[in-house]
């Protein structure tokens, strides 16, 4: 069983697409819209890999260090 992916986007469309492609893998897939969603998900999961574009978005953890 692969990890836990966060995919961050504002399109809900190529979410969709993401979510059919990467879940034929079997990975297990959470998709946000937006930043503070994504930074809830980040605090309360054990997330593998994020897949966001990093010009839109800067995570950060709770202490302060930036995970994108």
């Amino acid at each position: 069983m692969n990890g836990n992916i966060l995919i961050i986007d504002s399109g809900k469309e190529r979410l969709k697409k993401l979510r059919e492609l990467l879940s034929k893998e079997g990975f297990s897939l959470i998709t946000v819209t937006d930043k503070s969603a994504a930074e809830c998900i980040c605090e309360k999961m054990d997330i593998e890999y994020i897949i966001a574009n990093p010009q839109s978005f800067e995570l950060k953890s709770k202490d302060n260090k930036n995970l994108i």
